[in-house]
């Protein structure tokens, strides 16, 4: 390891070190950082550590796509339709060239050239170098906002198919397996809340890393530490918030928007706090940090709070940010966040006291991306 990257002993793998104001920069500043100043294996190693980030949400898109496909289906909607569907995110999802998107093959040109990124790092060619990884991160970039748009679609057709109160049950489709494997640990009963809220913060931030969040859509967001609670910004998340906005790179519009289309919540439901205008993408964490935590453990392990369609305010310095708030104590978030998500505040936590002493089995509800 460098003095860059260092091993975890909670999460049994790599990550970045520094403080958690450190884990708001982009990774991919960092790599160009260190090839301006000559690091060249700490440059060497961010980069390799930057397909990690980026894996997280190529694998998990690989399951949601299998499984909103597979929601369809069991919901009734036939071959002829589904096969509709895929046309239509074809000729939605075209690369900047006009070429048809083929996420396989973008990943692994987006690895190859991580990998010469790499060579060229341990050869100290840093004009070199940097060339290459301005052209990796953008690759990653037309690979990630593409996967984004097929999940949003396949959420989208739910609600227009089945209406809004379809999407908690998709989303049990696609979380509940999700929530099973990745969630026990922010169990009070059986890992003490120091340990989670430490794995919470480092795959919080590496997520939004991931996702690409922030303006320039290199990796940036904020993070604030209050006595009682973390609060990370994003302007926009590089997923939803991007939707939301549209594509300002490509210069395509809002998802919302022609040609897309793509449907926000119309009712006023528990699993986008009672608002119009969420996207169904970003709905999933609603669902996903506070009403499965909150119905199994008590608490939420994120607070959400998702913008909303339209956002009509032109000026920059005054946009919506999505916001994740991380309580230092989960037990003392505050009712009013309860509320909102439909729910009360129990005097009890963890899953013993909800009658959940064990996850759901994941084979119950079918192996994460079995369709």
């Amino acid at each position: 390891m460098t003095d860059t990257m260092g091993f975890s002993d909670i999460l049994q793998r790599r990550v970045r070190l520094g403080s958690w104001q450190d884990q708001k920069v982009a990774t991919y500043d960092l790599i160009l950082d260190a090839l301006a100043t000559e690091e060249w294996s700490n440059a060497a190693e961010l980069a390799s550590y930057f397909v990690d980030e980026a894996a997280v949400c190529w694998q998990l898109y690989r399951q949601w796509l299998a499984d909103l496909e597979g929601f369809l289906r069991d919901e009734g909607t036939s071959a002829e339709d589904l096969e509709r569907i895929r046309q239509t995110l074809i000729d939605l999802t075209p690369l900047p060239d006009g070429s048809q998107f083929n996420t396989f093959a973008m990943w692994e040109k987006f690895k190859d050239l991580i990998a010469s990124v790499v060579a060229a790092a341990e050869a100290h060619d840093a004009p070199r170098a940097s060339e290459l990884m301005a052209e990796a991160k953008e690759i990653w970039r037309q690979t990630h906002d593409r996967d984004v748009d097929k999940t949003y679609f396949y959420m989208s057709e739910t609600a227009r198919r089945y209406g809004d109160d379809a999407i908690p049950r998709m989303y049990e489709r696609v979380l509940v397996p999700l929530f099973a494997w990745r969630y026990e640990k922010f169990d009070i009963d059986k890992h003490p809340w120091d340990e989670g809220l430490e794995t919470l913060m480092y795959v919080s931030c590496e997520a939004m890393r991931g996702h690409l969040s922030g303006p320039e859509r290199n990796g940036n967001f904020e993070l604030e530490e209050l006595a009682d609670r973390f609060i990370l910004r994003f302007d926009a998340c590089g997923s939803g918030g991007r939707t939301l906005r549209g594509d300002w790179i490509e210069g395509t519009p809002a998802r919302m928007e022609a040609p897309y289309n793509f449907r926000v919540s119309e009712e006023e439901r528990d699993w986008n706090h009672y608002q119009k205008g969420v996207c169904l993408y970003c709905a999933h964490c609603v669902i996903l940090m506070e009403h499965m935590p909150m119905d199994r453990f008590g608490y939420p392990v994120r607070v959400v709070d998702p913008p909303i369609y339209p956002d009509t305010n032109k000026d920059p310095a005054a946009r919506q940010k999505c916001q994740w708030t991380m309580f230092k104590d989960p037990t003392t978030v505050p009712e009013e966040m309860y509320t909102r998500s439909g729910r009360t505040k129990p005097t009890e936590f963890g899953s013993r006291a909800h009658n959940v002493v064990d996850l759901p089995d994941p084979t119950v509800f079918g192996m994460p991306g079995s369709g």
